[in-house]
């Protein structure tokens, strides 16, 4: 009796079980996942001459770093200042030992005594002329070794004058390339240091081979310093590029250095820094760009998904062209004012009517786009 009920139950069990399955297969049957409009985010297209933008390494060179030369074999005394330090305008950098000068001093004061021993002599001997007891000779002779020794004064006196007592700095700038130390003996024939000139510095960005033809005289640059509590971004523009190939010593990468001029004055810059740099390109004629993200391919073809005013997507066909960066130029397909969808996901299809509201169960990461790669419009 109790196996005739376990068997009924067990029917019954399976009997309900079939109904429901039964029951929910005809009721979701006709029924379609919503896809709602806030799932996305869009752009509207428009015509715009600025295609993308390259972000490029740089530095910053010395333009003409300024030698300290001394012409005479002077002993350096005291040295102040290290490589690295910056300097100001006219603020002693080193002194040299007093021995040169305290010559040229004892020198001077030798001429002078004999000059006047000179001067008594001739006027002795010119009053003796006068009464017979010299000859024209005897006066003319002392009359010259007068002039000869004044000569050898003035000769010593120039040479004191530019004989260097110290170095004072001749700009506003920061020492390299230092080689005098204490007691050094100077050589005449290399300088004795190097002051970078603060207001002569230039700002050089690394181009890599393959952007060069992208690259062009007058284009818009952003630059600021790598490493610096200013992060604020200075606005300029490529004012030469040079015509060598080098190898960068930042990536390795063959590269084209290229001269930037700000539209005002970095301050604190120091040869060597890192810069970091945004170019902005341009196209000489406007055209229809769009980020890569919201291109799909499908059987070799090219589409983008738009959303109409009635919040119906529509699979647009189109031909591109590819550029540098995160951007592509549209060439036909898409018109101006017509809105596109930026993240694509495989649920889209042509004629899909997308939902009002936001669907509570996607996931937010999958609507994020990054802010600097379009104007986003969500609805």
């Amino acid at each position: 009796m109790k196996n005739i009920f376990k068997g009924k139950l067990k029917f019954v069990i399976l009997l309900l079980v079939l109904i429901f399955i039964l029951f929910y297969y005809f009721t979701h049957r006709g029924k379609k996942e919503e896809v709602y409009v806030d799932e996305y985010s869009y752009m509207k297209v428009e015509q715009t001459d600025e295609i993308g933008t390259i972000n490029l390494n740089g530095y910053v060179k010395a333009n003409n770093p300024i030698g300290i030369f001394v012409d005479k074999k002077l002993k350096v005394k005291e040295v102040f200042i290290k490589n690295g330090d910056f300097v100001e305008k006219g603020q002693i950098l080193m002194t040299f030992d007093d021995d040169e000068t305290n010559k040229l001093n004892r020198s001077i004061e030798k001429e002078r005594i004999n000059l006047q021993k000179i001067q008594r002599d001739l006027n002795t001997t010119r009053e003796l002329y006068k009464l017979g007891g010299a000859s024209k000779d005897e006066v003319r002779n002392l009359e010259d070794s007068a002039r000869i020794t004044q000569l050898n004064i003035d000769e010593y006196v120039e040479v004191l004058s530019k004989t260097a007592t110290e170095v004072r700095s001749p700009v506003d700038g920061v020492v390299s390339n230092l080689k005098a130390q204490e007691n050094y003996l100077v050589d005449t024939d290399s300088s004795l240091l190097e002051i970078i000139d603060a207001d002569d510095l230039r700002i050089i960005v690394e181009i890599p081979e393959y952007n060069t033809q992208t690259v062009k005289l007058g284009q818009s640059i952003r630059v600021r310093q790598d490493i610096s509590d200013d992060d604020k971004v200075y606005d300029g523009e490529i004012t030469k590029i040079s015509r060598l190939s080098t190898t960068s010593s930042m990536t390795g990468e063959n590269v084209l250095e290229a001269e930037v001029k700000t539209n005002e004055t970095i301050p604190n810059l120091v040869p060597g820094f890192k810069i970091k740099a945004v170019l902005q390109l341009k196209s000489d004629v406007k055209n229809i760009i769009i980020p890569k993200i919201a291109l799909q391919n499908e059987e070799g073809k090219y589409f983008v998904y738009t959303l109409d005013e009635k919040n119906t997507i529509r699979k647009k066909i189109i031909t591109i062209k590819n550029i540098v960066g995160d951007n592509i130029i549209v060439l036909s397909g898409l018109n101006p004012g017509e809105e596109i969808v930026l993240t694509p996901d495989n649920r889209l299809r042509d004629g899909l009517v997308l939902a009002e509201g936001d669907n509570h169960n996607s996931s937010e990461e999958a609507t994020s786009v990054p802010a600097d790669k379009a104007k986003v419009i969500v609805n």
